[in-house]
């Protein structure tokens, strides 16, 4: 298993916001980069099959956030993730969305780990 840790999503990646089409693309440009450049550093090994996701999601405050509101917000992270394993994010299951608690700024810690089950019937 291997965790990167990755900036809070900016507002502008939340579903349920509106904001301005080039706010949205200047948000998801930088989260795709932060995310595509942390998989490099930690060296993580391109997989081989499906691949299971766990999102830790370390809200800015103790305001309660909607599990899949959080996967929408971290789609970029995801696809930077991917890029840089070089392989299409279909490989990733469906991630799997857990709280931490509370820090200044938030984050978000995405555990990548192989599918085990993968090929069982």
């Amino acid at each position: 298993m291997t965790a990167i840790r990755l900036p809070f999503p900016a507002p502008a990646l939340w579903p349920n916001k509106r904001p301005h089409w080039g706010a949205k693309l200047r948000a998801t440009r930088t989260h795709r980069s932060a995310a595509f450049y942390a998989t490099l550093e930690a060296k993580v090994p391109k997989p081989t099959g499906r691949v299971n996701v766990t999102l830790i999601i370390h809200p800015k405050t103790a305001h309660a956030i909607d599990a899949d509101n959080a996967v929408s917000a971290n789609k970029a992270h995801l696809d930077g993730i991917a890029q840089a394993l070089g392989v299409n994010d279909s490989t990733f299951n469906s991630p799997v969305v857990r709280f931490a608690e509370p820090i200044k700024g938030g984050a978000v810690v995405i555990e990548l780990a192989p599918d085990k089950q993968e090929g069982r019937q």
